[in-house]
C-alpha cells in the first residue's frame, strides 16, 4: 500500500524561524515596589530589523518602542506603576508587537507587609484574620509563621499561618483566629515577626532574611 504524504505549502517551508512564535519574559515574576524598581523586559523570535511597540495592560507604554536588532531580538527597562493605597500587590501585564508578532507575559508589584483585621479592641481576647504579602521574595510558596515575642524579648509561641503563594509570595487572609494563641498574654509591649523561619531569630536591620515585625500593645491583660 502507497502512504500519502502530505505536502506543505512552500511558504510555510520557507518562513524564517523568528516567525513561528514570538517570546517575551521578564527578569523577575515578582517586584518590590520601591523607588528603584525597574522591570526588564527581553523579547525574541520576532522579524529582525522591524520596528516593535510595548504595551501595559493593553495601553501603549511610554518610550516603549524600537527596533529589533539583527538576531529580531529586543530589550528594555521601564518603572512599573505605583500599587494604589489599598492595594497590596497587583499583576501586570506585558505585551511586546513587532507587524503581526506578538507575545506578552505577566509579573507582579508587591509591598512586603503583614498585617491583621480588626486592629481595634482588646487584644487579649480580639479575633482577627492575618495577611500577608511579598513573602516569596526570598523563596516561591513559602509556610509563614508569626513569632509572639514578650515584652522584654524572649519568645512566648510560634504559629503557622499558612502557605504563601503566587508571583510574589502572599496570603490574601487567614481563617479568624485568636490575636494571642494564648490566654492572658502579659501587660506591655508585644513583638510578632512574621519570617518564614519555624526557628525564631530575632529580624533585625541587615538581617540576611526577610521579616516583618508589628508591635502590639496589651493593656487590659493580667500581667
Amino acid at each position: 500500500m502507497r502512504r500519502l504524504v502530505a505536502a506543505l505549502p512552500l511558504a510555510l517551508l520557507l518562513l524564517p524561524a523568528a516567525a513561528r512564535g514570538a517570546d517575551v519574559r521578564t527578569d523577575r515574576s515578582c517586584y518590590l515596589e520601591t523607588d528603584q524598581t525597574t522591570v526588564t523586559i527581553s523579547g525574541s523570535g520576532y522579524t529582525p530589523a522591524r520596528p516593535y511597540s510595548v504595551s501595559l495592560d493593553d495601553q501603549a507604554l511610554a518610550g516603549g518602542a524600537g527596533t529589533m536588532d539583527a538576531a529580531g531580538a529586543m530589550q528594555g527597562a521601564f518603572t512599573p506603576p505605583a500599587l494604589a493605597k489599598d492595594e497590596s500587590e497587583r499583576t501586570f501585564t506585558v505585551g511586546v508587537q513587532s507587524d503581526a508578532l506578538a507575545a506578552s507575559t505577566t509579573f507582579t508589584v508587591t509591598r512586603f507587609k503583614a498585617s491583621f483585621s480588626p486592629s481595634k479592641g482588646d487584644p487579649a481576647k480580639l479575633q482577627v484574620r492575618f495577611a500577608v504579602s511579598g513573602f516569596g521574595l526570598g523563596s516561591p510558596d513559602p509556610d509563614v509563621y508569626v513569632h509572639y515575642v514578650a515584652p522584654g524579648g524572649k519568645l512566648k509561641q510560634t504559629v503557622r499561618l499558612g502557605r504563601a503563594q503566587g508571583q510574589c509570595g502572599s496570603i490574601v487572609r487567614t481563617a479568624k483566629r485568636r490575636l494571642f494563641p494564648f490566654v492572658n498574654p502579659k501587660h506591655g509591649k508585644w513583638a510578632l515577626q512574621f519570617d518564614t523561619s519555624k526557628t525564631y531569630k530575632r529580624g533585625v536591620k541587615g538581617s540576611p532574611f526577610l521579616f516583618y515585625t508589628v508591635g502590639v500593645n496589651v493593656h487590659s491583660a493580667k500581667a
